[in-house]
């Protein structure tokens, strides 16, 4: 029989070992690897037993899944003391702290402690993951077929239940999110973009799973996912910008695709992130300035992608430059002032990207 665990006894060793912890790296990727563990440490939790038994496995079970959970909370706890954890981040250590009671109670065999305990930690990962979500479930309204009061008869007023969510146009020049009612019976949604009028196509679909493995440019993502209405299907694209997606099972996610379905970005409806994809080919002059994996790079392709491939002296434009790119490069290191100078220029050009993407945003 495993050693009953006290959870003051484990709460004290997590401490300990989240002050040793200290503070975070810069950026998102230690926030996002711990919301993915978590969502993976909970899917092993198990419900509290619902009644005693002698040499009961699930107090086994429920020791072994402890050191994981302990050394979690311990990172969740060194994110909320650097101050870098959102509040749905807040909800969600919250839920771990819960369940690790709960898994202490059941080692101690104390079920119906451990039932309330799980009943709340179930409670706090819904709101955390509702308080990040881009979306929102309309359920349907329960209403009487019959009317006692009244003695009248009606049949099935109840409406169909769909999703709200906050979709954004697949355009680079334009990326403006509106929140629109769609019905989840169906995962391919077609719309027109009321502000640039451009037609896009949005595929809702739940993960199953995903890889993201590295390539020379960036990085070739993998998914298997399973269609609103049904259907287990793969998604896979090379994307080289810089940015990442974090995905775990059972997100919500929507690809945007053009009206020639070239696909443009995914959204996490789960966790509000957006991937835009960037598609190959090579940035000589902008990755001659900023180097190769500079975040501008991806501007500059996706003006490129959405503004100069449109037209045909864009076209012409990309053609040239496509040619000429190579032996440019090679001219520049000997003629520095002409090299200044073109420095100077994809500077410029670049501000005026960024300036015209945030505004697009803010629209």
């Amino acid at each position: 029989m495993e050693r009953p665990v006290q959870s003051q006894e484990l709460f004290t060793s997590v401490l300990a070992r989240s002050r040793a912890l200290g503070p975070p790296p810069p950026g998102d990727a230690a926030l996002e690897r711990y919301r993915a563990d978590c969502a993976e440490w909970v899917a092993r939790v198990p419900e509290p037993p619902l009644y005693r038994r002698a040499q009961d496995p699930s107090r086994a079970r429920a020791a072994a899944l402890l050191p994981d959970g302990e050394g979690l909370l311990a990172r969740g706890w060194a994110l909320l003391q650097a101050g870098v954890a959102s509040a749905a981040d807040t909800t969600l250590t919250q839920a771990l702290e819960a369940h690790l009671e709960s898994l202490c109670l059941v080692t101690e065999g104390q079920l119906e402690r451990a039932e309330a305990a799980w009943a709340r930690a179930s409670a706090l990962e819904r709101k955390a993951r509702a308080s990040r979500r881009a979306f929102v479930r309309e359920e349907e309204v329960e209403l009487p077929v019959w009317d006692a009061s009244s003695g009248a008869s009606r049949f099935d007023p109840r409406p169909a239940p769909s999703l709200r969510v906050r979709l954004a146009c697949p355009q680079w020049a334009c990326r403006r999110q509106e929140e629109i009612q769609l019905s989840p019976t169906y995962a391919i949604h077609r719309r027109t973009c009321p502000r640039c009028q451009q037609p896009y196509v949005a595929y809702l679909a739940e993960a199953r799973e995903m890889t993201a493995e590295r390539t020379p440019g960036g990085r070739r993502y993998a998914f298997r996912v399973e269609a609103l209405g049904g259907g287990l299907s793969r998604v896979e694209f090379d994307d080289d910008g810089t940015d990442q997606l974090p995905v775990v099972r059972g997100d919500l996610l929507v690809f945007l695709y053009t009206a020639e379905r070239e696909l443009r970005g995914v959204t996490n409806l789960s966790t509000g992130r957006t991937l835009w994809v960037t598609r190959s080919g090579p940035c000589y002059l902008a990755t001659h300035v900023y180097g190769p994996g500079a975040p501008e790079l991806t501007r500059f392709r996706a003006f490129r992608d959405d503004v100069l491939v449109q037209v045909p002296p864009g076209r012409w434009l990309v053609h040239g430059y496509y040619r000429a790119g190579p032996g440019l490069l090679a001219w520049l290191p000997r003629h520095p002032r002409v090299d200044a100078l073109l420095r100077w220029w994809v500077h410029r050009v670049a501000h005026l990207l960024k300036s015209m993407d945030a505004q697009a945003r803010a629209r």
